[in-house]
C-alpha cells in the first residue's frame, strides 16, 4: 500500500525531537519494512531543507509551516496555498493518508481521501481543534487514558457520531543485557559518591524542570554525603522547535534562582541511539511534572535500561502504577518524590527485572509497529453512535481520586470533596455517582463538581 506519512512538526536527518516525532521515525520504518511504499511529508525548517532518507524512507520536508509549537500555521497566506497544494499531490499519490499527531487544518487538499490519523497529546491547541472538529476514517492514540479523554469531550460537545479510535501502546526496545552507562559530551565522569538524578525531557516548564530541581535539592538536603547531581537536556541552539519551552538563559536564569548551579548540570540534545547509555548512567529518573502525558515513554525506557523512575500521578502515567521500577508520587509533593528517590536507589535488582519482563509484556516495539500497520492498511469500518445516558454522573477520566481530594490533571491541582469521594469509594470500582437530592451536602459537592468538569455525564459509545 502507497502511505503518505503526513507531519506538521518536522523530521530531521540525524536526531529526534520529542517522543512523538521518535514514533513516526519507527512506524514509517516498520511499515517500509513490512512492505509499504511510504513516504513521509512534513515542514520544512531553515537548517534543513531538501529532500532526504531515513531507514529507506523518503523525506519531504516542504510544508510551509511553521514547524513549532504552538500555532503551526501562523505562516503568510501564500505559504499555507503552497502547503495545500503539497497536501494534494501527496494524496493523490497515496492509497491511504496518515496524518501524525494531526495538525493539518487544510483539510480541502486531501478531501476524498482515506485518512488514519493519530493523536499523541490532548493539550496543544492543535490536537485538540482536530479530534474535536476535523474528519478522519479511524484515530490511532497511544493510551486508554487519552482514548477516554478525546471521546469523553467530543461527546459532552454534542457531537452525535465519532469515528473510531483505536489504542496502540507505544513501543519500546528493551534490551537484552543492560547497557553500558554514559554521560553525556561535556558532563564529568561519575564519582564514587554521585547520585545521579535524571531529567530526560523537553526543557518546557510543565515537564517538571522546577519540580525537578526542588527535589534534587531536597535529596541533597536529606543525604549530605552524597553528591547529589541533576543532569537536564537543553535543545539545539536556535532550534525554535516548541515556543512553550525555555532557551539555556531560561533554564540557566530557574537554577540561578533556585540556588542550585552546584547540583544541576546542562546538557546539550541527544540522539536515540545515545539514550539507552544515558538511561543506564543515573541513578533515578524524574517525571515529577504537571504535563498531562498522553503515554508517557520516558519511565517505561528508563526502567527498560535499568534505572528506577519517579513520577507524578497525572494523566496516563497513573497507568504504570503497578510497573516494577516505577515508582507514583502526587504531584507537587517534593517531599514524597524525595523520598520516592532515596528508596527507588535501594531498589533490588529483581524489581527492576521485574519491571523490564512487565514492559516487555505490555510495551514491546514489535507490537506497536503491528497495531500500527494494520489500524493504517485495515479495513475501514465506519463511524460509531454517542448516546447520552441521563440522571448519571461519573468521575471524568482526567481527574484521579485520591482520599478526600480529587486531582484534575487540566487545573494541576487538588480539591477537596470530602463528601463526595466517600460516596464513590462505596459506589464500586467504576466510581459513578447519581445525583442524590436528600443529602444537601452531597448534592451541594455533586454540583461543584460538574462545574468544574471533575464528574462528567454518562455516555455509550457503539
Amino acid at each position: 500500500m502507497r502511505i503518505a506519512a503526513i507531519s506538521v512538526a518536522p523530521v530531521f536527518p540525524s536526531f529526534v525531537i520529542g517522543g512523538s516525532q521518535k514514533i513516526l521515525v519507527d512506524i514509517s520504518s516498520g511499515l517500509k519494512q513490512a512492505g509499504h511504499d511510504v513516504q513521509i511529508f512534513c515542514t520544512g525548517i531553515a537548517t534543513h531543507t531538501g529532500y532526504f532518507e531515513i531507514d529507506g524512507v523518503p523525506v519531504h520536508p516542504d510544508l510551509e509551516l511553521r514547524g513549532s509549537f504552538p500555532a503551526t500555521h501562523q505562516v503568510p497566506p501564500i505559504a499555507l496555498a503552497h502547503t495545500a497544494e503539497v497536501l494534494r499531490k501527496a494524496a493523490d499519490w497515496a492509497d491511504r493518508v496518515y496524518l501524525h499527531a494531526d495538525a493539518i487544518y487544510l483539510r480541502h487538499a486531501i478531501e476524498g481521501a482515506e485518512i488514519v490519523r493519530s493523536i499523541h497529546d490532548f493539550v496543544y491547541e492543535e490536537a485538540l481543534l482536530s479530534s474535536l472538529t476535523l474528519p478522519a476514517n479511524v484515530t490511532i492514540v497511544p493510551s486508554n487514558y487519552l482514548k477516554r479523554c478525546m471521546e469523553m469531550t467530543i461527546a459532552i460537545s454534542g457531537r452525535t457520531v465519532i469515528e473510531p479510535v483505536i489504542t496502540v501502546p507505544n513501543g519500546v526496545h528493551i534490551p537484552a543485557n543492560l547497557p553500558r552507562p554514559q554521560l553525556p559530551v561535556g558532563i564529568d565522569l561519575r564519582k564514587d559518591n554521585d547520585l545521579i538524578l535524571l531529567f530526560p525531557h523537553r526543557p518546557e516548564p510543565a515537564k517538571g524542570m522546577y519540580e525537578a530541581i526542588s527535589v534534587a535539592i531536597e535529596v541533597q538536603r536529606r543525604s549530605p554525603d552524597k553528591n547529589v547531581r541533576l543532569i537536564m537536556p537543553s535543545y539545539p541552539s536556535g532550534s525554535q522547535l516548541d515556543e512553550a519551552t525555555g532557551t539555556i538563559e531560561e533554564i540557566s536564569q530557574l537554577v540561578k534562582e533556585c540556588d542550585a548551579n552546584e547540583i544541576v548540570e546542562l546538557h546539550s540534545w541527544l540522539s536515540p541511539s545515545d539514550m539507552p547509555g544515558y538511561y543506564a548512567s543515573g541513578d533515578v529518573t524524574l517525571c515529577v511534572g504537571s504535563f498531562i502525558e498522553s503515554f508517557g515513554l520516558v519511565p517505561i525506557e528508563s526502567v527498560a535500561n535499568g534505572t528506577p523512575a519517579i513520577c507524578a500521578r497525572v494523566g496516563a502515567l497513573r497507568q504504570f502504577a503497578d510497573v516494577g521500577g516505577i515508582t507514583l508520587v502526587d504531584h507537587g509533593d517534593v517531599t514524597a518524590a524525595a523520598e520516592a528517590v532515596l528508596a527507588a536507589v535501594k531498589n533490588s535488582a529483581a524489581e527492576i527485572k521485574s519491571g523490564r519482563e512487565q514492559i516487555a509484556r505490555r510495551y514491546l516495539y514489535s507490537e506497536m509497529i503491528t497495531g500500527y500497520e494494520s489500524t493504517i492498511t485495515g479495513p475501514l469500518t465506519g463511524p460509531r453512535s454517542i448516546r447520552k445516558l441521563s440522571g448519571t454522573l461519573k468521575v471524568a477520566p482526567w481527574c484521579d481520586v485520591l482520599g478526600e481530594q480529587i486531582y484534575d490533571d487540566y487545573a494541576a491541582e487538588s480539591r477537596r470533596f470530602p463528601v463526595l469521594t466517600n460516596e464513590l469509594a462505596s459506589n464500586s470500582d467504576e466510581a459513578r455517582v447519581e445525583t442524590i437530592l436528600g443529602n444537601l451536602k452531597l448534592t451541594h459537592e455533586i454540583e461543584r463538581a460538574r462545574k468544574l468538569g471533575i464528574l462528567v455525564p454518562e455516555f455509550v459509545i457503539k
